[in-house]
């Protein structure tokens, strides 16, 4: 079913495959640029529809530092090269018309200004039919300006626009009024959330009532998703929550109405998507994630390639988490994101490269290098490809995240990279290595603590790869994330765990998202976190720390450092050298998303 056409409204679908809208912050000053339309280039090929991502309909509605904007006459020309890129791809060409502003909420505005919020919306609309879109979304989701007028934990308003559930849909209805009034030859879809999982907000109950007072009014379809942004972890599901998190939501709704439903979220692979049609779950299967990860995804699937498809790992490091920083979206599966005529161009001069080193940083640049048209050797000295990412998918709820080594020994196949494997390649012997460039990519190494320990203590990394302790009370020194998950993996295996960090917080630089469900699991195998701990000293099984002035005593059976890592420094005295590159942790210790751009880089440069 994934490829029978379908409608909304009026409007005819090749397919049932729907690319969602997703902030791209490769807009400039709210224009169209270069980057965004190469962007909806590379990824309309194959879906039916492209919906493209949150457009401000006003400037108090900007939320993200270089997000698109619908707000004016002058970006209509932009858009409209937007449209027609997408339309050169066979793709119907959609737009996501949205207000977000944490700073305000709904008693903040009088009705005169509400009453001008819709006639914002009305006028975008009608900017992007002159643009030559075939459809616009109303963004009633996620906790944006109109879900919370929807959500009676939020809106305190007492007139007409708050109150019964009535008043607090009635924001939205007037939205969709005018919209259909003023655009009633394109189609119109609707987003909103089949619960909003915050105490005393929108629920699925009263998600399925609007549901119908939406198709009353006139939508074309509805785009089911779920939370607010501080249950984001509903919309934008990371690892650690199962697949398909959202579909009974679409479920419900899909039963209560007779218009076309979309599905969302973390929807597991090519055919647990053609199940959610044949269940009649939903009408189309929307795809965010999965297409910046993957723009080939669609093809791949109707070319019977499934095996070729390299599925969104939910990590969130480098699409939501760079967004939120006001950073292009990127990809740690595809660093090319954003950025993907850079990647096209081919070695005027093919030369001999070897790399050191087959963790993430390694493969990157390895692959990258021979697709641009070099001859690469990688020389790795375990019996294994891809570095701390094998660790890294050991802990709890990480499991995948080591499809990102499958993927990039694929890439160091399909490229033609010869890899040697239990080959350590020390700096005499690389010297007498007859390689036009070398990149070393050896990584980094555990940090120590500087203190007299009682005995060697074990190094995280070690405990991940199945050297546990074996003693009862675990004592963790560090609460990174690493640190953390290591302390969860004890906690699993029946230790009593503490974890003592120096700082006021743990678990710093995490996105946020990641780290509320990794402290939530925390408590529940009741790992102790002790923050703002200075360790004092270590005598046999007892260790000294203080808190805010306070000593205090520790009894422990085995320590287990999580201190960080610093640069691998054994090919260090190279550095300088114009054929020598180092890439990943041996030259700045940073996250797998660095490490893996920071190889495929190195490919723009040689």
């Amino acid at each position: 079913m994934l490829f029978e056409p379908y409608k909304i409204g009026n409007l005819p679908l090749k397919n049932r495959l729907v690319m969602l809208p997703t902030v791209t912050n490769l807009a400039r000053d709210g224009f169209v640029s270069d980057r965004e339309i190469a962007y909806y280039d590379r990824r309309s090929r194959d879906v039916s529809l492209v919906i493209v991502g949150a457009s401000y309909v006003n400037k108090l509605g900007k939320f993200f530092v270089n997000q698109l904007g619908i707000d004016d006459d002058e970006k209509i020309a932009g858009l409209a090269r937007l449209a027609q890129v997408i339309h050169k791809n066979g793709a119907k060409a959609g737009i996501q018309l949205a207000m977000h502003n944490p700073k305000y909420n709904p008693v903040d505005f009088s009705k005169e200004q509400v009453r001008g919020f819709v006639e914002d919306f009305a006028r975008a609309a009608a900017r992007a039919k002159e643009a030559g879109f075939d459809l616009v979304e109303l963004h009633f989701a996620h906790g944006w300006f109109v879900n919370q007028f929807l959500s009676p934990d939020v809106n305190r308003r007492t007139d007409e626009y708050g109150g019964s559930f009535e008043g607090r849909t009635r924001f939205a209805l007037e939205i969709l009024q005018t919209v259909k009034a003023e655009v009633p030859d394109i189609a119109v879809l609707c987003r909103i959330n089949g619960d909003d999982f915050t105490p005393g907000g929108f629920s699925i109950e009263e998600s399925v009532k609007f549901a119908k007072m939406l198709e009353q009014s006139g939508t074309d379809g509805l785009n089911v998703s779920a939370g607010v942004g501080a249950t984001s972890e509903y919309h934008i599901s990371p690892m650690g929550i199962e697949d398909r998190p959202l579909v009974k939501y679409a479920g419900r709704i899909k039963g209560s109405v007779k218009i076309p439903v979309i599905a969302a979220d973390k929807l597991g692979e090519a055919s647990d998507w053609e199940k959610i049609l044949k269940d009649g779950t939903a009408d189309f299967i929307g795809i965010a994630r999965g297409l910046i990860g993957d723009p080939d995804c669609v093809a791949k699937i109707r070319e019977g390639r499934t095996e070729d498809i390299r599925y969104c790992i939910h990590c969130n490091q480098a699409c939501i988490a760079y967004i939120l920083k006001g950073m292009p979206v990127s990809c740690m599966i595809n660093p090319e994101v954003g950025r993907e005529s850079e990647f096209e161009v081919k070695a005027e001069k093919p030369l001999n490269i070897a790399v050191i080193g087959g963790g993430p940083a390694g493969m990157a640049a390895a692959a990258y290098l021979a697709r641009k048209g070099h001859r690469v050797e990688l020389f790795e000295k375990g019996e294994k490809l891809g570095g701390q990412i094998n660790v890294a998918s050991i802990p709890p709820c990480k499991k995948e995240i080591g499809r990102v080594v499958e993927y990039l020994k694929k890439d160091l196949e399909r490229y033609g990279v010869r890899v040697h494997l239990n080959t350590n390649i020390t700096p005499a012997g690389m010297e007498a290595m007859d390689f036009d460039r070398v990149i070393i990519a050896t990584g980094s190494v555990p940090a120590k603590l500087d203190m007299a320990m009682y005995a060697a203590p074990c190094q995280a990394v070690d405990v991940l790869e199945g050297h546990v302790p074996e003693g009862k009370n675990i004592l963790v020194i560090g609460g990174g994330l690493t640190g953390l998950e290591t302390a969860e993996f004890l906690a699993q295996r029946g230790k009593d765990v503490t974890v003592l960090e120096m700082q006021e917080d743990v678990a710093a630089g995490v996105f946020p998202m990641v780290k509320k469900l990794l402290l939530k699991r925390l408590k529940e195998v009741h790992v102790n976190v002790v923050t703002k701990a200075k360790i004092n000293r270590m005598v046999r099984k007892k260790l000294s720390y203080t808190v805010d002035g306070v000593e205090k005593l520790l009894e422990f059976d085995d320590v287990v450092l999580a201190v960080g890592n610093k640069p691998d420094e054994t090919f260090a005295k190279l550095k300088g050298h114009e054929k020598y590159t180092f890439v990943g942790d041996c030259n700045v210790v940073a996250t797998a998303v660095e490490a893996i751009r920071n190889g495929a880089e190195i490919s723009l440069k040689i």
